[in-house]
C-alpha cells in the first residue's frame, strides 16, 4: 500500500477528496498510474481539491482497510480499477461489505451490456451479465463505452464514486456523469475552492517567481496560496483562494499576476496545450504551418496534429535525420552540412525556409541538435539545439539553445522554444523565448 497525501493542512470547510487506484498492475510498475492524475485535474476543476491520492493491490484486506481510511477524513471517495469482469476484479465485492449491502440486476445496464456484445457478434458469457450487477442503495453512473458502470453510493453526507479503470471508459464516465452529479450536490455550498491557473512558457520558474513576487511588489493575500508548478515544457501558476478570502483581493491579485505575466502567459486553461494554442492563432489569422525535424524525430507534428482542427493550418513535416535527407528532401546545401555541421544556424536556417516554401506554407519551423545522452563534443555539447524560423513575411532567424543532458527533455524543451517563437511572432510580442544567441542570413 502507498499513498500521498498533502502536507499543508488544509482548510477543513472546503469539500476534499480522496482519490483510491486499486490494482497490483499499478504497484509493480506494469502500468502508469495516469487515471489519478487526471481525476485530480478533473475535481479541481470544479472546485473540489484532492486531499490525498492512495494506491492498493488486488487484495480484498487491503481495499476495505483503504476504503476505512479514506472514507474518515474526505467529503468524497473516488474508486478506480477492480470493476471488470475478471477474478482479480474484486472492488464491488469489497464495497458490499464496506456498506453492508448485496447485489441487484440494473436492467438497463444488462440491456446495454446485452447489446453491446451483439453488435459485435461476441457471446455473452454470466461473467459478462453480472457487471449489471450494483449494489442495491447505488446509483448507476451509466457507460456507453464499455460493461462496467460507475457506482455513486451516498452515506452520512459523503460520497462515493467507484468506476472502470480503462482511462477512457473512467474519462468518459467522469465528465458525462460524476462531475455534473457533483456539481447539482454541492453547487449553492460555499465550501468549493476556487483555483486560477496560468500556463506559462519561456521563462524559468525562479525567474518567474522572482518577476511576480519580489520586482512587481505584489503583494500576496493572506487567504491566498500561490504555487510554481516547473515542467520541460513550462511553468503553471496555481493561484488558490482559500475560504474566508475575499473576492476583490483574490481576484485584484488575480489580474496582477496575469499583467506582470503577459507575456509568458499562453493559457489560462490547465488542460490546453502550447500546440494547441498555437493551431487557435493559427486557424484564426487563417495562416499554415510546415515543420522540418531532425533531433525532435516528428514530435512537432504528432503535437500539433493532437489538436482537433489542425488540418485547417498545419500543411505537414519532414523528418530529416540523416544529412542525406536533409539534402535531397530540404535542398539543405550539402558544403553547408560539411562545412557546418547538421547542428547549426546555416542548416536550421536553411531547412526552416525550405520546408515553408515547399509546402506552401506562411511559417517554416526546423528542428535540428545532439538529443543526447551521446554525440557531443566540447564545442557541440549535448543538448545543444538550433531552431530554425521562417515567415513568408520575410522574417527569417535561428536560435541557438543549450538544453540538458536527457534526451527525452531535450526534445520536449525544444518543442517548447519553437511554439513559443512562432506564438511570440504571431501575438507581436518582442524577443524570443530563454534570450538564446540568434543569428541571421
Amino acid at each position: 500500500m502507498s499513498f500521498i497525501s498533502d502536507p499543508q493542512t488544509p482548510d477543513m470547510s472546503a469539500h476534499f477528496a480522496c482519490i483510491l487506484t486499486i490494482g497490483d498492475e499499478l504497484l509493480n510498475g506494469d502500468v502508469v498510474n495516469t487515471n489519478a492524475s487526471w481525476l485530480g485535474e478533473a475535481l479541481r476543476s470544479i472546485g473540489i481539491p484532492c486531499k490525498t491520492m492512495l494506491t492498493v493491490g488486488d487484495r480484498q484486506s487491503d481495499i476495505l482497510q483503504a476504503l476505512d481510511f479514506c472514507w474518515k477524513d474526505h467529503d468524497l471517495v473516488v474508486v478506480t480499477g477492480g470493476l471488470g469482469p475478471t477474478r482479480d476484479d474484486i472492488t464491488k465485492s469489497a464495497l458490499l461489505i464496506f456498506f453492508n449491502d448485496e447485489l441487484i440486476c440494473d436492467e438497463a445496464v444488462l440491456d446495454h451490456v446485452t447489446d453491446y456484445f451483439r453488435q459485435r457478434g461476441r457471446p455473452l458469457s454470466e461473467e459478462n451479465q453480472r457487471q449489471a450487477d450494483i449494489p442495491s442503495r447505488s446509483q448507476v453512473l451509466f457507460n456507453e463505452l464499455g460493461t462496467a458502470p460507475g457506482i455513486f453510493i451516498e452515506q452520512d453526507g459523503k460520497f462515493l464514486a467507484a468506476m472502470p479503470g480503462v482511462p477512457y471508459e473512467l474519462r468518459h464516465i467522469t465528465e458525462k456523469r460524476l462531475l455534473p452529479e457533483l456539481e447539482k450536490l454541492w453547487r449553492k455550498s460555499e465550501r468549493r475552492v476556487q483555483q486560477q491557473y496560468f500556463r506559462t512558457t519561456g521563462i524559468g520558474e525562479s525567474v518567474l517567481s522572482d518577476l511576480i513576487m519580489e520586482y512587481s511588489g505584489i503583494q500576496l493575500p493572506e487567504s491566498t496560496d500561490i504555487a510554481f508548478l516547473p515542467h520541460p515544457r513550462g511553468v503553471d501558476i496555481r493561484i488558490t483562494r482559500l475560504n474566508g478570502a475575499e473576492d476583490k483581493l483574490f481576484d485584484d491579485f488575480v489580474g496582477r499576476v496575469r499583467q506582470t505575466a503577459k507575456e509568458y502567459i499562453f493559457s489560462e486553461r490547465y488542460g490546453i496545450t502550447l500546440a494547441g494554442t498555437v493551431v487557435t492563432h493559427l486557424f484564426d489569422r487563417n495562416m499554415t504551418a510546415a515543420v522540418a525535424e531532425s533531433c525532435t524525430g516528428g514530435l512537432l507534428a504528432d503535437e500539433i496534429t493532437d489538436t482537433p482542427g489542425s488540418s485547417n493550418c498545419f500543411n505537414g513535416g519532414i523528418v530529416a535525420y540523416d544529412n542525406h535527407l536533409k539534402s535531397s528532401l530540404l535542398g539543405v546545401p550539402t558544403n553547408d552540412l560539411s562545412r557546418h555541421g547538421a547542428v547549426s544556424g546555416v542548416v536550421a536556417l536553411a531547412m526552416a525556409k525550405n520546408v515553408g516554401e515547399i509546402m506552401n506554407s506562411d511559417f517554416g519551423i526546423s528542428t535540428t541538435g545532439i538529443a543526447g545522452p551521446g554525440g557531443g563534443t566540447a564545442e557541440k555539447p549535448v543538448g545543444e539545439v538550433w531552431i530554425g524560423f521562417w515567415a513568408r513575411s520575410g522574417t527569417h532567424f535561428a536560435c541557438r539553445y543549450r538544453f540538458t543532458t536527457e534526451r527525452r527533455v531535450n526534445k520536449e524543451r525544444t518543442c517548447a522554444a519553437a511554439f513559443d517563437i512562432l506564438r511570440r511572432h504571431l501575438l507581436d510580442i518582442p524577443g524570443v523565448p530563454h534570450k538564446p544567441e540568434v543569428v541571421f542570413p
